[in-house]
């Protein structure tokens, strides 16, 4: 079963000066997209944060070089699906940035201009023949309806595409992500691209991803393993008004979307569960005991068998490292109040039974006592078809 929160869209729309596409090259077996671009119709101010994992894909070097060099400045952002170029030493780097140089040169734009992303196993040498033997028909693909394509072109284990666009009064968002296991960011998600029309540049936009991924891609969990890979950029091509809050705010609401996709999307996901955290002393305590709750296998496994089990809810954000009195907590899944002043509610355990049958958007929840923080992390059950996934992945 997979849990969709909403069709998938046939279109969506690209903020203005954008363009993307998708192509085979052969890397996914079926003839499925596996090279994606996103083109800007010039450089435009750009940011990405990665992840904290010690072991870091080539991409990842070669992005932070790249950005250095060009002042923020970005042209394009080439991807591609089924090889994360990951562990593969300078020869990996080297492989990056030859697809870099190759895709510059058709686009007459400074090398450090454009940026790459890699997604899949770990190990094996990027096929640079193939990507660059389909880089014209990569630059014939893009185009102002070309969202999907790419969408698709970055999945890897993912069900289905994960797109969202908002159009804001003053300007529009259009993100994307891929991302189904291996997912516990510590920065953003294992790819994510946000492209807006709105203006932002600098440091402040670099501090911008970074509190729209805290509350947005960092809140996101599916299996407590971070990838070495994992990579959110910013795009921002400054021709609307778009600026501050009212950007601050669309950007936050279309992570927050594909956070949410990721989660429902999660290997062998049959619920998406929000943790809800409440009663802590700030956000940063009540999203930290929310990332442990999510990420606890006893509790995910609860979920999965439809056990409203408030004891391992209890327990794993009494292991969170934040101070609470756990005898004045609360308790709650979905409408059931489990446990509250001191002691449980096996009366109400039927109603919580049966929220986590007839739903597959599910709530755990509860409430610390010590202050007014408050926030959401977003998870799955965890299943025996995660198991089965993760034995075949390489094969």
């Amino acid at each position: 079963m997979t849990v969709q929160l909403a069709p998938v869209p046939d279109h969506a729309p690209l903020p203005t000066g954008f363009r993307a596409g998708g192509v085979h090259c052969g890397l996914k077996k079926g003839g499925q997209l596996d090279l994606g671009l996103l083109l800007a119709d010039r450089a435009v101010d750009a940011a990405a944060i990665y992840t904290t994992n010690q072991l870091v894909g080539a991409h990842v070097h070669l992005c932070r070089e790249h950005l250095q060099k060009s002042r923020g400045k970005v042209r394009a952002v080439l991807v591609n699906a089924r090889n994360a170029n990951c562990a593969t030493g300078e020869q990996g780097i080297a492989d990056a940035r030859q697809c870099c140089v190759a895709l510059a040169k058709m686009l007459g734009c400074p090398t450090e201009q454009v940026l790459m992303a890699s997604t899949g196993p770990i190990g094996a040498p990027l096929p640079t023949g193939r990507i660059l033997g389909n880089l014209d028909a990569l630059l014939g693909a893009v185009s102002q309806d070309g969202a999907m394509a790419f969408a698709r072109a970055i999945m890897t284990t993912d069900t289905y595409p994960k797109a969202v666009h908002h159009h804001a009064a003053a300007g529009a968002v259009t993100g994307f992500a891929k991302g189904s296991g291996m997912i516990h960011p510590n920065m953003a998600t294992m790819l994510g691209f946000l492209l807006t029309d709105g203006s932002t540049t600098g440091p402040a936009m670099a501090d911008l991803l970074r509190r729209v991924a805290d509350r947005s891609f960092h809140r996101t969990t599916v299996d407590g393993d971070t990838s070495p890979n994992d990579t959110l950029m910013l795009l921002a091509g400054s021709t609307s008004s778009t600026s501050g809050a009212t950007l601050e705010q669309t950007l936050t609401r279309v992570s927050q979307s594909l956070a949410r996709t990721i989660a429902a999307d999660g290997e062998g996901a049959t619920r998406l569960v929000t943790v809800q955290v409440r009663g802590a002393r700030s956000e940063s305590e009540a999203a930290a005991v929310g990332r442990v709750v999510a990420t606890s296998p006893l509790v995910k496994t609860a979920v999965a068998g439809r056990d409203p089990n408030w004891g391992r809810i209890l327990s794993a954000a009494g292991r969170a490292g934040v101070r609470f009195p756990a005898e004045h907590a609360r308790v709650w899944v979905g409408p059931a109040d489990v446990y509250s002043g001191g002691r449980p509610h096996p009366e109400n355990e039927p109603l919580a039974h049966r929220h986590l049958v007839d739903d597959v958007e599910v709530v755990l929840g509860v409430d610390l006592a010590v202050g007014d923080g408050a926030a959401d992390v977003w998870t799955c059950d965890l299943t025996a078809d995660y198991v089965q996934i993760n034995a075949d992945y390489r094969s």
